[in-house]
């Protein structure tokens, strides 16, 4: 199965490595200017019949509220060596916590997102 995808699309960048050293990021999101990486620990990854979910919080506080990114994974199986390509989902959600003033609604963007996958071997 593939372990490395890149993913592009609207000024997002996603570059994610599954199963490599948990003390490394493996998904790194990059929008316009802000970028920002995650350990394994960080993302959460849940199987549906689509794939994978698999998010991220870009801002996170409990009181004024944050947002969050997440995109469907396919599962790919591609040989050593070779790139598959791929196009995928992916959302942004914006949501207020409970000390936001206003106080305003959850809002979700929707992003189409190109992709690569590629199985390579990982550093220990």
């Amino acid at each position: 199965m593939a372990n490395k995808f890149t993913l592009r699309g609207y000024q997002i960048e996603v570059d994610y490595t599954v199963g490599g050293n948990p003390s490394f990021p493996a998904l790194t999101f990059k929008r316009g200017l802000v970028s920002k990486s995650f350990k394994p620990t960080e993302i959460r990854t849940e199987a549906t019949a689509l794939g994978a979910l698999v998010s991220v919080p870009l801002v996170r506080t409990v009181d004024t509220g944050g947002e969050t990114f997440a995109f469907v994974l396919p599962e790919i199986d591609v040989p050593q060596g070779q790139t598959a390509h791929f196009t995928t989902a992916a959302l942004l959600e914006r949501f207020s916590g409970p000390d936001s003033v206003p106080r305003r609604l959850p809002t979700w963007e929707a992003h189409v997102l190109e992709g690569t996958a590629q199985t390579v071997i990982l550093p220990l």
